[in-house]
């Protein structure tokens, strides 16, 4: 997290640079630094009407874009002394939508800071080489195994508990290594314990359910599979049971890439189970199923699950779609 470290540190001194671009598909990460970004800039809800301005790549002009980006906040009658620009999917932006954007990119305003969120990223393009000069480029993925102890004190810090070791790892593990679902099971057993100044391994224990969490790895098995039948009838239990939309769908995502990654290192001759585990940042023992699964699915069909679910994901979060025509109905009849 040291990008994203690096950024809080800035803003916690007051200095702000023209450009962020944030990369990846980690919600978790994202949210985090584009709200220390917001909360710098825009102190109150009513400010937002004046100094901030949100885009989306997919249906946004860039000529509006770049009016927004060149517009004065000494217009308004706003604190801030800066406008915050945000464009999210910019990677839907055409190479003529960009050309739009090259002066800005070259010469950016000094009275507005341009945020700008993609899933990918082409570093040899002109105005991302502009964007690096000036600004900065963070990459949000799910961590590695060797970076979970760092995000263990993050979240301490954030939540204001303590951890226990065992506790953490067992949130880490029932989460399937997702950030954004491990940060909701720290919310909830910090909710839990009320004063108390640790989180422990009984109480987290206390909060996870093991039948819920062996339905969604299940229902997740079964949609991969296309055993239409039980993937709906799990679908059903989960949501009879309250489980978060937005959890399911992270956790299909995981396990389609995990499918995925499985897939390529065996079509490069890797096939013991022992090195597969390592590599796939995942129990041997979870290895077979997985294996089993990347055998069953094209390349094809895995590449266009990956594809809806992304869109799924943007479809969720803006209130336009939800899991089950967004993304079960077509994987499932495809």
């Amino acid at each position: 997290m040291s990008q994203a470290a690096q950024i809080f540190k800035e803003l916690e001194q007051g200095k702000t640079k023209p450009f962020y671009v944030i990369v990846g598909e980690e919600p978790f990460q994202m949210a985090e630094i584009t709200s220390r970004i917001k909360s710098l800039l825009i102190k109150e809800d009513s400010d937002s009407s004046f100094s901030y301005e949100a885009f989306d790549g997919e249906t946004a002009k860039p000529e509006n874009l770049l009016a927004s980006l060149e517009m004065l906040p000494g217009l308004f009658d706003g604190p801030s002394d800066k406008r915050l620009i945000r464009c999210d999917r910019f990677e839907k932006f055409s190479a003529s939508d960009l050309e739009v954007l090259k002066a800005y990119f070259e010469h950016p305003s000094d009275t507005s800071v341009f945020v700008i969120t993609t899933n990918k990223l082409d570093k040899r393009k002109a105005w991302v080489k502009a964007v690096q000069e000036k600004g900065m480029v963070v990459e949000c993925n799910e961590p590695y195994d060797r970076d979970w102890p760092k995000w263990q004190s993050y979240f301490e810090k954030k939540s204001g508990k303590k951890i226990e070791g065992l506790a953490w790892e067992k949130c880490v593990e029932f989460s399937g290594k997702s950030l954004s679902l491990v940060w909701q099971e720290i919310l909830k057993a910090s909710v839990y314990v009320g004063e108390r100044p640790t989180i422990t391994q009984q109480d987290v224990s206390d909060l996870l359910s093991q039948s819920c969490r062996a339905d969604i790895f299940q229902f997740a098995e079964d949609v991969i599979a296309k055993r239409k039948f039980e993937a709906m009838k799990g679908f059903e239990a989960l949501s009879l049971e309250g489980e978060s939309e937005i959890k399911i769908l992270a956790i299909l995502v995981r396990q389609f890439r995990l499918v995925n990654h499985c897939q390529r290192l065996m079509k490069e001759g890797i096939q013991d189970t022992k090195i597969l585990g390592p590599k796939l940042g995942t129990h041997p023992f979870f290895v077979g199923k997985l294996q089993k699964l990347a055998k069953s699915r094209s390349e094809k069909d895995l590449h266009q699950a990956l594809s809806w679910l992304a869109e799924t994901d943007y479809g969720l979060k803006t209130g336009q779609t939800r899991l089950f025509e967004g993304f079960l109905t077509k994987y499932l009849s495809a």
